[in-house]
């Protein structure tokens, strides 16, 4: 089983500020992306909803998030949360899509049907005020907000026929991407037939990728099996070194630590059984906390 770190969610270019932890709940939103100014998804930020009262326009607009309107067409991708949107189909799974040269990578690394994505974001500690929620200044880290295990995968053709609750996804509504495809949840875990095959977590440390402390987010903390003298491979990140000599992995007594490129959407990680064992646990110590 490969494992694939992915950069999802509102970034500096895409968005423009941090999801929100709500510190009070410990619930991770991901503010998905904008779509293209020319494409409509049919989706738009006032649609997703924070809980029965709140959607995640009004969540942004007390955080001071005040550039997308109604009529802002949204990129819900990966879609894993059914009830964001509050769908009702009942054969509904989760979907993530993926294009051009990105989706290149996952080709050229031989993604398939039963690799685990685990989606990571920019996030900042959100509190709530009297007047709703507020960010809280320093605590912009990188987290690990959701997952999903790839049960099929399917090419996206512009006069391709699908089914009916797939096409509300914005890569089977807009298709006009090179190499257009989706990825679709498995319908539970083949390690754990108890666990949905995508979801989404609440906070917790184990989460957290960046260092404590580090202003830098990319700046990540890991466990010591990461490190490619455990013999782990990521992509994008298999020099120890840059080429100026500055280190991008350093190897401590109990883990290490990495610093992590800015550009790539999906880091594939393969190698080391340890990863994988890593990444099971991640999930199911998630889904054992939200059952309580």
């Amino acid at each position: 089983m490969k494992i694939i770190l992915s950069r999802k969610g509102f970034d500096s270019s895409a968005g423009g500020y941090p999801s929100p932890h709500l510190v009070d709940s410990g619930r991770l939103i991901s503010f998905p992306i904008p779509e293209d100014e020319d494409v409509d998804t049919g989706v738009s930020y006032s649609d997703l909803r924070v809980d029965q009262n709140h959607t995640y326009l009004d969540l942004m607009e007390q955080l001071g998030i005040r550039k997308y309107s109604n009529g802002s067409s949204v990129h819900l991708d990966p879609d894993i949360n059914a009830s964001v949107p509050q769908r009702k189909h009942s054969e509904w799974r989760g979907i993530f899509g993926q294009s051009s040269a990105a989706q290149a990578h996952l080709s050229k690394k031989k993604v398939k049907e039963g690799d685990l994505f685990l989606f990571f974001g920019w996030f900042k500690d959100a509190i709530r005020t009297a007047t709703g929620y507020r960010y809280v200044n320093g605590t912009h880290r990188h987290i690990i907000w959701g997952y999903m295990q790839i049960g099929d995968i399917e090419r996206i053709n512009k006069a391709g026929q699908y089914d009916n609750w797939k096409l509300c996804h914005p890569h089977y509504k807009f298709r006009d991407r090179d190499m257009n495809t989706a990825f679709i949840a498995s319908t539970a875990l083949t390690f754990d037939s108890s666990i949905p095959g995508c979801g989404t977590f609440n906070y917790d440390e184990s989460l957290v990728l960046t260092q404590n402390g580090q202003r830098n987010r990319s700046l990540w903390n890991l466990p010591s099996f990461f490190h490619p003298s455990m013999g782990t491979t990521m992509s994008y990140h298999k020099s120890l070194y840059t080429k100026k000599g500055k280190p991008i992995w350093q190897l401590r007594d109990d883990h290490c630590t990495l610093q992590s490129v800015g550009r790539g959407q999906e880091f594939v990680i393969e190698g080391n059984d340890e990863i994988e064992k890593w990444a099971k646990e991640l999930i199911q110590r998630q889904y054992s906390l939200k059952q309580k």
